[in-house]
């Protein structure tokens, strides 16, 4: 059976989506919600629950966190655990790495590449980790929990600087990233190249993505 990859980038006005029904890779903007709203951190459910329902959780930099139970059409108010969740990852002073299984604190004495504007594990027989240095105008790579690093490559120039990286939770070869020039970036390879899949208008904060049978 075909699946639909969906994606859910927050920006500076707005949360945007993108969907890509039967995997076919001609990703396409499908909605903009809350606009003229920050959106910096995304939560989204890798599959519907038991009532069909797509669960997605975003924290606004006012500080509010909403809730959608239909995929992003429309918003309430979060719970507090939820908006706990979100404001204790904005406030916590340890680097924020992002994972598969969401974005987690970076527990290690010191972080994996000092300076990092983002972090990212990817899992595997051999985790891969990925930092986005120098600003955040260059991405690199290593395979031996920083001790070493490689430069990513891109198909396309990098515009402006790298905000975001964000692990699939359906593969883990693939990442996808963000910039603060709207580039929506995807690597198949564990950050080793990088195309652009699309370009939003804003500058991008946060990355969901899902693929869903």
């Amino acid at each position: 059976m075909a699946k639909a990859g969906i994606v859910y980038v927050g920006t500076d006005n707005g949360l945007v989506t993108y969907s890509d029904p039967g995997a076919t890779g001609q990703w396409r903007r499908v909605g903009h919600a809350l606009e003229g709203r920050e959106v910096r951190a995304i939560i989204a459910a890798d599959s519907p629950d038991e009532h069909g329902s797509l669960v997605v959780i975003v924290g606004l930099s006012s500080g509010d966190a909403l809730i959608s139970n239909d995929g992003g059409q429309s918003w309430g108010a979060a719970s507090s655990a939820e908006a706990d969740t979100l404001s204790a990852l904005r406030a916590s002073t340890r680097p924020r790495i992002a994972t598969s299984q969401g974005v987690a604190q970076w527990m290690g004495a010191h972080p994996p590449a000092p300076g990092a504007n983002a972090l990212a594990m990817l899992a595997g027989k051999q985790e891969t980790l990925l930092a986005a240095i120098a600003d955040g105008t260059t991405l690199v790579r290593s395979e031996n929990n920083g001790a070493t690093w490689q430069q990513s490559t891109f198909s396309r120039p990098l515009q402006g600087a790298i905000t975001v990286l964000a692990p699939s939770s359906y593969h883990m070869d693939i990442c996808w990233a963000g910039s603060d020039a709207g580039q929506i970036l995807r690597s198949d390879d564990r950050g080793c190249t990088w195309g652009e899949i699309a370009r939003v208008p804003d500058a991008i904060r946060a990355l969901a993505v899902l693929r869903l049978i």
